[in-house]
């Protein structure tokens, strides 16, 4: 059943003297080398924090022949393809029993066509990682497109076919023993609500597969049609502006509050001339994700995407109401921002500047990747097995190009190779947190394709971003805890509070403002920009509180975000840094329980819904305990940082009412 998918050369130079003095020359070099390495080994502990220096010489750049050796194989695997997808029509008509059932799922032919699918769609999307611009990249990519669709196209029938059956057929066909290890990704077929276009409405929309793509037009427009404009910097210079140039900025305490509120200033009035076109955008792409929600018989977008995610309800409901239940606190923590930088006035584009004078340290790869290593081995020997496995193999590309993809991450599909990471590292410290974050899907990953099957091998969003944010969180946590002085210490405790405002409280906000362009779809309205920017600042003002400033031209903001074209998918980061601050409070408190189940949990892949494979790890998404566990750790952290910084722990409050969404509101 169909599932989608440098080398070294020493010299020794040997002295006539030594060896007419009768010198053991190797003796003497290994004595002269090992005494170069302690000495080295101690600067790196005193300065880094590295006694241990598990890698040296990592490689660097990704090796594809791994995937294919050249484009002859990878043509050779697309026709193979092509010669098995007659032989998918024999199944047609023997999907009304267990053993028929049971022969579609392992069939050699369908596997081989699976994972031949998986495996180029890896070795395409990295080509375009590399350099989108490649002839080959965009050859390969096409005639992949090619073959995946007509995969589709042949295997469309299927469920259908099974689902013309009565209901009771399909629970005793699907309750047999023989397909339990299949059953969560069969799940589906004994839904009485799981509603199954026929097959010919199954071969119009697989042939309609991408014509709607308004993120792909919404990409091209922000990022090149868009005119940019120019900016003047205080020492005279004018250059391009660009989201980039901002974001360099904003980070800076080169630049006063002044000249960041005029580069953001700038960045709105780049977008604001557009408004309408990108509403109308992405009124079009939800419009689109509506009709397919009605198609399918739900009443929502929100509930299509819920059921289609395997995800409860009340989960998007409790994430939403926590992070409101954390305002208070998250107020304390701008009031104490505002005081420590000594602003009259604090926008959001103050928000990412430094709060200390320290200065990361700048590191080599392989000290930064052994210093990374040090933070997560929290987790234990079986864990570091796969990470070191992962961290050594060529399967990491690592240093930025101008050609290549900005960001970074981590893919693997199937299970017939290792996962695959994507690095753009600056050579500093603060990379760390983002090695550790994609090791983390990475090992994750691995674990997964270890131990399930074909069908369950691959762990989703709402889980993948725990096991890769629990990896950050406790980076930080050694960062914070082996701090030198008072800078540093605040400085990493700035980093990881700043980590849980990114990414549950921005994303939170995130998601309520698309809930809201929805919900105006979905009630016979269209998306106006002036109501759109009318409804993103009082989202934000409720959000940052009034330490936070914020101006009427940021309305147009929400004008930049591609994720607000990925339908409800926003919130999945918010829970995931909750549930994983969950684990991480149960590791402080539990200890090895806690660890071994995590690992458990990594183990489990995508076996079961979200909600069952994070009670592995002891985490419930249904529980309230679960958030109060994570609004523990954020709270103590702000605390921490009040005390360390030496500010007033007060909040001003808010002007905006909190909606009181749940009776047992978390304190702090």
């Amino acid at each position: 059943m169909y599932k989608k998918i440098v080398s070294l050369a020493l010299a020794s130079l040997v002295t006539v003297s030594m060896l007419f003095a009768g010198v053991d020359i190797d003796t003497a070099f290994a004595a002269e080398r090992t005494s170069k390495k302690e000495k080295e080994t101690e600067k790196k502990a005193e300065e880094f924090g590295l006694e241990d220096e598990v890698y040296k010489d990592l490689p660097t750049e990704w090796d594809l022949t791994d995937l294919y050796a050249d484009e002859e194989a990878f043509e050779d695997d697309m026709k193979l393809v092509e010669e098995l997808l007659p032989k998918v029509e024999e199944i047609k008509g023997t999907l009304n029993s267990v053993e028929g059932i049971l022969n579609d799922l392992e069939n050699p032919d369908h596997l081989k066509i699976d994972a031949i699918l998986k495996k180029a769609d890896m070795y395409t999307s990295f080509l375009r990682s590399i350099d989108a611009s490649d002839s080959w990249a965009k050859k390969a990519s096409a005639r992949y497109n090619e073959v995946f669709q007509k995969v589709i196209l042949a295997y469309s029938f299927e469920d259908s076919e099974i689902m013309q059956m009565p209901l009771k057929k399909r629970k005793e066909i699907f309750s047999d023993e023989s397909l339990k290890p299949y059953a969560y990704s069969l799940r589906n077929y004994t839904d009485p609500d799981f509603v199954v276009l026929s097959e010919e409405a199954g071969r119009v929309k697989a042939l309609l597969t991408g014509a709607q793509n308004s993120e792909d037009v919404h990409d091209i427009f922000d990022h090149i049609d868009v005119p940019k404009p120019t900016l003047t910097y205080p020492d005279g210079k004018e250059e391009p502006f660009s989201d980039a140039a901002y974001a360099r900025i904003i980070q800076s305490n080169e630049y006063d509050h002044e000249f960041r509120k005029e580069a953001s200033a700038v960045r709105n009035a780049m977008r604001q001339p557009y408004a309408n076109t990108y509403a109308a955008l992405l009124e079009g792409k939800m419009r689109s994700n509506w009709a397919d929600a009605q198609i399918k018989g739900f009443d929502s977008s929100l509930e299509a995407s819920l059921k289609d995610s395997d995800v409860e309800p009340e989960i998007y409901e409790k994430i939403i109401d926590f992070s409101h239940d954390m305002l208070p606190k998250i107020y304390e923590y701008y009031e104490a921002r505002k005081e420590i930088l000594d602003l009259d006035e604090m926008c959001l584009c103050d928000l990412n500047i430094p709060v200390t004078d320290y200065d990361t340290k700048e590191m080599s790869y392989d000290d930064a990747m052994n210093k990374g290593r040090k933070a997560v081995s929290v987790w234990g020997d079986e864990y570091l097995s796969i990470y070191d496995m992962i961290a050594k193999s060529s399967h990491i590309d690592v240093y930025p190009s101008p050609i290549k993809d900005t960001g970074a991450f981590e893919s693997l599909e199937g299970n017939e190779t290792t996962p695959f990471i994507m690095f753009n590292f600056d050579g500093t410290e603060n990379y760390i947190s983002t090695l550790v974050h994609e090791m983390g899907h990475a090992v994750y990953s691995e674990f997964a394709a270890e131990n399930q099957n074909e069908y369950n091998n691959e762990p989703g969003i709402f889980t993948q971003e725990v096991a890769s944010t629990s990896n950050e969180i406790m980076f930080n946590k050694y960062m914070i805890e082996n701090a030198k002085t008072k800078d540093e210490k605040l400085y990493w405790l700035d980093k990881e509070i700043t980590l849980f405002m990114g990414t549950i409280i921005r994303q939170c906000l995130y998601s309520e403002f698309e809930d809201y362009c929805y919900k105006t779809i979905e009630e016979g309205g269209s998306l106006n920009a002036d109501d759109m920017a009318e409804k993103w600042l009082e989202l934000n003002r409720l959000y940052y509180g009034d330490a936070v400033s914020i101006e009427d031209d940021y309305g147009i903001d929400w004008a930049r975000i591609p994720h607000l074209y990925y339908n409800y998918y926003v919130y999945k980061y918010a829970t995931s840094l909750t549930y994983a601050a969950s684990v991480c409070q149960q590791v402080e408190d539990n200890g090895q329980k806690e660890i071994d189940a995590y690992i458990d949990f990594l183990k489990a892949g995508a076996s079961d819904s979200p909600s069952s494979l994070l009670q592995i790890a002891g985490v419930d998404p249904l529980d309230d305990d679960t958030y109060k566990a994570a609004g523990e750790l954020i709270g103590s952290l702000i605390d921490e940082f009040i005390e360390t910084s030496g500010a007033d722990k007060r909040s001003s409050g808010n002007s905006i009412k909190i909606d009181d969404r749940r009776k047992d509101v978390l304190t702090f």
